[in-house]
Parts: structure tokens; sequence; C-alpha cells
């Protein structure tokens, strides 16, 4: 019966069935659904209400197996029979619900035949449209009818339980409260499926299970002229009315919907230089939680009990990212610093102890890091200390010995590092293209021919061009560089960087401003296989002042 009910108001509106809640609803409405479900099982286990009458009448005794049937048919057959043939079940249920109903009015003394026969034809209405409807499908008029017999059975079944003396106050009621999925009927779809009321007549529902397993108890007491029989654990004259009053207040909240606009708990304003933590008081730290969240981490239309909800859910979660993941979800935003400084005022020793394990955890990064550097610093050092001045005996006014570590596919750049006037520059495909190197306005690109390593690298500035000294060397080029500000150098090696001078070296436009005359030698040895760091390739770059921009090869690559 129940079942009719709940199906029927699921038709008539259009939901799937499956309801939406707000997120902020699920823990309570889960909460009491489970509730319901405990009464539910203990309603049905617990037995007659009353002391068994020895000889049962035959139409009685039938009418309680069959009504605690169809209660474990609802439970488990049904269910597993539906994989077979839905409309099946569907048949099979009308027909075990229409002989129950048959027997129970025959149990019943106190109704005419007239009423028995009324109600029989209302559910016999029920059972057929109901049937027809699992082949046919819904419809509008089908669900009229439907609803007028479904309702107009049930009713007349609990008037003649009335007029019979054996069912105590708290079953009738019980049954009454079933009816409260046809309260579906009234409702607007979106209170269904989005304001929760779906939810909480879902769980009524469980009253006709309820109605039903009692009145297989209850029937069991002998049939007496109108009585008020004692409920179990309940005296007669409160039982029925409690359990109405209950009803009453839960069925009006069904209807209610949550509020349209956020309603704050806080009026107060706040203050734009938030107190810390330990100058605010107990009562008013939710409120500085409120003033702190409302600064970017929750959307402004959210009121206040949410947020407050939603931060103790930030207070629960334990990893940074599942915070930020809750944060998204409803629009919120806010770096770990800033939402710790808020939560603060929600769970003090919460985040005492998170900001104890981040302290932690950047010591030990740092300490990491630290060694890092420390032996990265001494593989360096290392480096350099392989490189030397392959010409020590013709010192520069300006010169400098490092290593050079190279990038991805090699080479380097020497040039006037403030001439930004976008000028002509040189083009390292252009190098790659000449075999060396290409040279244009104050840059010169350099190519190499290892990569991914480090390399030996001299640079030598003097008054005049030195001498010449090709042996040794595998390629000598020589070529014309303009300096407009008094700069060439060799980019240093930069912290966290790729490529560059391990050591600072010298500028080396000795002149100042103007036109320069550069050389470049190059040579390489093989690879030391065991040491990857002994540098393979060697080059010595001289500088001094001239006026020419001619490029001249003393030595071909060989």
């Amino acid at each position: 019966m129940s079942g009719d009910l709940f199906a029927l108001a699921m038709a008539a509106t259009g939901a799937s069935g499956a309801l939406v809640v707000r997120e902020s609803w699920l823990g309570p409405s889960f909460a009491g659904i489970a509730g319901l479900n405990a009464w539910m099982v203990w309603q049905v286990l617990r037995g007659p209400a009353l002391p068994r009458v020895r000889g049962l009448p035959r139409d009685v005794a039938w009418a309680r197996r069959l009504l605690y049937a169809g209660i474990a048919a609802d439970w488990v057959i049904w269910e597993l029979l539906e994989l077979l043939s839905r409309p099946g079940v569907t048949v099979a249920s009308r027909v075990m619900w229409l002989a129950t109903v048959y027997l129970l009015l025959r149990a019943v003394p106190g109704v005419s035949a007239r009423f028995r026969a009324a109600a029989l034809a209302l559910c016999l209405i029920g059972g057929l449209v109901r049937s027809m409807m699992a082949f046919l499908g819904f419809g509008p008029p089908a669900l009229t009818l439907l609803w007028l017999a479904v309702s107009g059975c049930t009713v007349m079944i609990l008037i003649a339980q009335r007029r019979d003396g054996r069912w105590s106050r708290a079953t009738i009621g019980t049954g009454w409260i079933s009816l409260a999925p046809l309260l579906f009927l009234v409702l607007p779809d979106e209170e269904i499926m989005f304001h929760g009321a779906g939810l909480v007549l879902s769980a009524v529902d469980v009253a006709g299970t309820v109605w039903l397993a009692r009145t297989a108890h209850e029937l069991a007491v002998e049939a007496v002229e109108p009585v008020e029989p004692v409920d179990a654990g309940m005296p007669a004259a409160a039982a029925g009315p409690r359990l109405l009053l209950a009803g009453a207040l839960v069925l009006p909240l069904a209807a209610v919907g949550s509020e349209e606009a956020a309603r704050f708990s806080f009026s107060a304003a706040c203050d734009a230089a938030a107190p810390p933590y330990a100058q605010v008081a107990a009562q008013d730290r939710e409120q500085a939680f409120l003033c702190r969240a409302r600064r970017g981490m929750f959307p402004a239309e959210l009121p206040d009990q949410r947020i407050l909800g939603y931060g103790a859910r930030l207070c629960a979660l334990p990893g940074a990212g599942e915070r930020q993941a809750l944060l998204r979800r409803v629009d919120g935003a806010g770096e770990e610093d800033e939402m710790s400084d808020a939560l603060e005022f929600l769970c003090p020793q919460v985040i005492a102890v998170r900001r104890a394990d981040r302290a932690r955890e950047q010591a030990e990064y740092e300490r990491r890091r630290a060694r890092t550097e420390a032996a990265w610093n001494a593989r360096l050092a290392k480096i350099n200390a392989r490189c030397a001045d392959p010409w020590p005996k013709l010192p520069g006014r300006r010169q400098g010995t490092s290593a050079y570590m190279l990038f991805e596919g090699g080479g380097y750049y020497l040039h006037d590092d403030r001439d930004h006037d976008g000028g002509p520059a040189a083009d390292p495909s252009e190098a790659i293209d000449d075999g060396f190197i290409d040279a244009a306005g104050s840059s010169a690109a350099i190519t190499t021919y290892g990569s991914n390593e480090p390399m030996c690298l001299t640079v030598k500035a003097y008054r005049a061009a030195p001498p010449l000294r090709l042996e040794g060397w595998d390629k000598v080029v020589e070529v014309g560089l303009v300096s407009r500000n008094g700069r060439l150098i060799v980019p240093p090696y930069p912290e966290g960087g790729d490529a560059g001078a391990i050591r600072p070296l010298p500028n080396l436009a000795i002149a100042g401003p103007g036109r320069y005359r550069v050389r470049f030698y190059a040579r390489w040895s093989e690879q030391d296989q065991d040491d990857f760091d002994v540098p393979a390739e060697e080059h010595l770059i001289v500088v001094y002042p001239g006026r020419s921009s001619k490029q001249v090869i003393h030595r071909p690559w060989r």
C-alpha cells in the first residue's frame, strides 16, 4: 500500500527517485533516515502489542499471515523478482494486497457489508490501474484514478480500524501518517528535487510499513466493542496523540524550502584590522572566523551557518589538497596561510599542530636544500679547479678563467648586456651554419663541440692586438663588435639557471664604448669516461680595440 502512494507521488511530479539534497543536509538527513529505518524494523519484529488470543478465527489468522508476508515481500522478495519481470511483480503484489484487504475487512466486525464492498472495490480499482500502468506506462488520467483509488482504500481501512476496538490510536495515527507521500502531488518540483522535501517524505514512507506491521500485531487481540487498548510501553491516552503531534510537526517541515537569501547570525561589523587570536574572547571567535572567511575565502551569498559548517570540515580534513578541493567545490579560494589564520578561531589546537608540522617540513626542506646547494657548490669548485689560464705568460689588462656550464645544444654569448635598443644581434642558428661563430652589432654567438657539460673558458682584454699564437688550437676566428655602453661580457652562471660562467668574468670593453676586435680560440680533447666533470673543451677569448668589422679565419675547423 505505502509503495503505491510513494510510486504515485514520484510519477505525478516527474521525479526520477534520485533526490538532490543540499550538501549541508546530508549528514543529519542520513542519520534521521537511519533512525526511522531502525524504528521500522523494531516495530515489525517486536510481536503483538497484547497477549495473543488462542484459537484465532481462520480469516484473522490468514490476514495476519498475509500482512507479514507482504512486509517480507516488500523488503526482499519483490526486489529479487523485479530482476526477472517488473510488471509481473506489480501484478503479483496487487493480487496479494487485494487478498489481504479482503481478509482484513472480513475480520473487522464493526462495519457494514456495503462499507467493505466499497473499500474492496477501491483497492481493486487501484490494483488494476497499477497493473495496467506497469505494462502501458503513466498518464494523467491514470494517475488521477490511481490517486483516488489508493487514498480512498487506505482511508476506508483506517476508518474501519477506528470503529474496531482492537487497534490502538498509535497504529491508526501511523496509518494516517503513511499518506504523507501524497504531499508530492501539491509540492512544486523544485521543492521535491532541490529543497529536501522529497527526502523527508520518502523517509516518512516507512510509516506505511509500520502501520501494516502494527495492524498484524494487534489483529491478534480479541475483537471487542471500541475500547482503548494499551500500546506497548505507552499509556493508551497518550500514545496516539503524541504520534499524531509528531507527524503534525514533521510534515509541515517537509514543505519548507531552504532560505533563498543568506541570513547572517552575526550583525556586528568586522574590523578592518582584525585582532589576533590571543586577543579575541572565546564567545567572539566564531564571529572573528566569519569576518576573515568572508574576505575572499567563501562566496558572499553563503549564510553564516553554512560557512561555519565548511569551516568545521576544513578543520577535519588532513591534507592541503583536500582543503583546497573543498573550497573549489563551493566557489571559494584561499592560500593555506590565509586559511589557517581564519580557522585558528574555530579549531586552534588543530591549526597549532598544522603550523608545527609545516614548520618542521620547512626546516627539513631548508636542510635538504642547504645540503644540496653545498654539494653542488663543492662540485662546481672541483670543476673550476680543473680550468687554468692557457696563456699564463701573456697576462691581459683584464682577465679571468672559469668553468662554463653548457646547456642543451651548447654554445654561449659575448655581448653588451646593456644594449637593448633593438639593433642587430647574433643568431645561434647562423653560428651553427657557419660552424663556429656569428657576429652582429654588439654580440657574438659561439657554438661549442659539447653540450650539457662543463668546458673551460678564459677571457683576456688588451690595449692592443696580442700575438696570434695558433699552436695547440683547433679553431681561431676573429670578428668585430661594437659596444655602445662600454660592456662586453660572458653571461655568468645564474642561481638556479642552466648555463653560464661559474666564476664571474670581467668586462672586456677595456677602452669603454667603441669598436673592438674579438679573437676566439677553441680546442677539444677526448672526454674522460670515468669522470664527466673533467672539461673536454677549452675556449679563449681575446679582446682589444679595433675598428674593422671583417671576419678573419686564422685557423679553420679541423
